[in-house]
């Protein structure tokens, strides 16, 4: 039977996923004899983050924005002071206010939206963070401190020198991406981001379309929601991994970015996976899609990027 409603076969495609997986995985134990194997869970190491904030619940608007997002975001709140000290920087302090100031600003943004207005309004602080469970704000910088404490590009090439046990071991014949133009282009920044931690799958819809759709759900313009390069991608994935202790983008997907490179004239994607806690990159000619062999859904993690001002950003 073939269903030709869209978004009723989004719908169902996202619901039996996990019993797909699961049902493919008892296959694949049957076959090995007995119950199969267990999957070893990788602990979650101690989060690193900022201290949870204590005591009554406050008069969320009254506070400064770093106070509002310790309220939001719990454990998943990253200061500005975090991100320096996983990048091994110490910014000026003219530079470290102006970033502050755009996080502040980042905030005031997020509690003018309409899905999260009515909440901020009541004070109803229980439901911003349901509104934010699945968002973490991240601060995206094009440098980084190298070996030698100088600072240097964020690029791919020095985030696997920087952080080696994100990456599997380096071969002594090069990577198929250490060629490629995009392995030494830095992060593009400064710029405050949030990051969806729950991936949109790519199953039945294009990359564009789900992130339309996301735009939507926040009743925001498309262009609001963007698609990560390669280098975005998996700085945003060390940034969260180094700060909370957990790798909150993993899982079984195949994750798009909008980086494209060449190869024998022909235009190919390039992919990201990451399991557990290693990341892989892999090159492919199109979306590949969930097959029982490889149990991988397609997907793309949606960023939330504002202008600098949102009533200007609505208004355009």
């Amino acid at each position: 039977m073939q269903i030709e409603d869209a978004d009723l076969a989004q719908e169902l495609s996202d619901h039996i996923k996990e019993h797909v997986d699961e049902l493919a995985g008892l296959r694949s134990g049957a076959g090995a004899g007995g119950e199969g194997r267990k999957k070893k869970r990788r602990k979650k190491r101690k989060p690193k983050g900022a201290d949870l904030p204590e005591g009554p619940v406050p008069e969320l608007m009254g506070l400064p924005p770093g106070e509002q997002a310790r309220w939001i975001f719990m454990e998943r709140y990253i200061s500005l002071e975090k991100h320096e000290e996983i990048l091994g920087l110490s910014l000026e302090s003219e530079v470290f206010a102006e970033h502050q100031e755009a996080f502040d600003r980042l905030i005031k943004d997020l509690l003018l939206l309409p899905r999260s207005l009515e909440a901020a309004e009541k004070n109803d602080i229980t439901g911003l963070q349901k509104v934010f469970a699945g968002c973490v704000p991240i601060f995206r910088y094009p440098q980084i401190a190298a070996a030698e404490g100088a600072p240097t590009d964020t690029s791919l090439e020095n985030l696997r020198l920087t952080y080696p046990t994100y990456f599997y071991k380096r071969r002594k014949k090069p990577n198929w991406f250490e060629k490629r133009d995009f392995y030494t282009e830095a992060v593009p920044g400064p710029r405050w981001v949030l990051c969806e931690t729950e991936y949109l799958n790519c199953t039945l819809r294009s990359p564009d379309r789900k992130l339309s759709g996301y735009a939507s759900a926040w009743d925001l313009p498309p262009e609001f929601a963007q698609q990560k390069s390669i280098v975005e991608d998996i700085y945003d994935r060390i940034i969260v991994g180094e700060a909370l202790g957990e790798d909150l983008f993993a899982g079984n997907t195949n994750n798009v970015t909008s980086t494209r490179y060449r190869a024998r004239k022909a235009q190919r994607l390039v992919l990201t996976v990451q399991r557990v806690h290693k990341i892989t990159l892999h090159g492919k000619g199109n979306i590949p899609h969930w097959r029982a062999t490889r149990r991988m859904w397609p997907g793309v993690h949606a960023t939330l990027c504002f202008p600098e001002s949102l009533e200007d950003g609505l208004r355009e």
